[in-house]
């Protein structure tokens, strides 16, 4: 009778195929895919906005250095700019104290002058025709008369300190010192001018018979 050996010598190794990846395997590597591309994706977006930002702070640096450079040119033109108006202001400061000298120098023969044109035939006080022409068009009285005789009227003292000036003399009658008051305050060469007084007298040359008079104002020169 023959015998069969069904079961295996001690040479020959039984192969065992790998066993199925269970269902918990699947699901591990499947989200561990998930969160390496979600990972790799988070990458992409977070160099994507460091490039943005990075192009934009370079773009804003640049602008801040031409603004830096432009302030810089601007202070420097600035500084400049108050030099030349410290000196500026200094010509002006000395062309008034040129000015103020220059009238007080010329001022008293300027008030001179205008007192003999004031008590000159045909002379008349300094004024604007076209106002002096208003005035006597709302008052016919408001001018001076040029027909006054200027005999009638002499001064015998003119002061002036600082612009305040003091004016004295002697008129024929009391018409004669209104006229000459009239004539001194048209004048554009005087101000607030006040007829201080008036005083009869007996002119000691001649005996005849005159008004005194004492006039302040002041001069504008």
């Amino acid at each position: 009778m023959i015998r069969i050996n069904l079961l295996p010598s001690g040479k020959t190794r039984i192969r065992r195929l790998p066993a199925a990846p269970t269902t918990g395997d699947f699901r591990n590597t499947t989200w561990a895919v998930i969160y390496g591309a979600a990972a790799a994706l988070w990458l992409v977006i977070l160099g994507g906005v460091y490039f943005v930002n990075s192009s934009e702070l370079g773009e804003l640096v640049a602008a801040n250095r031409v603004l830096q450079e432009r302030r810089n040119s601007l202070q420097q033109k600035t500084q400049g700019l108050a030099q030349v108006e410290g000196r500026l202001e200094q010509s002006r400061r000395l062309e008034q104290v040129v000015g103020e000298l220059e009238a007080a120098r010329t001022g008293p023969t300027r008030a001179v002058m205008e007192l003999s044109r004031l008590l000159s035939t045909g002379g008349g006080p300094t004024i604007n025709p076209e106002k002096l022409e208003e005035m006597r068009r709302d008052n016919p009285l408001a001018g001076f008369n040029d027909n006054w005789d200027v005999r009638r009227l002499w001064l015998t003292t003119f002061e002036e300190v600082e612009r305040e000036c003091r004016i004295a003399g002697q008129g024929r009658t009391n018409e004669d010192v209104a006229e000459f008051l009239r004539r001194l305050t048209l004048s554009d060469l005087f101000d607030n001018v006040t007829l201080q007084r008036t005083q009869s007298a007996i002119e000691t040359d001649t005996g005849i018979a005159v008004v005194g008079f004492d006039i302040t104002c002041r001069v504008n020169y």
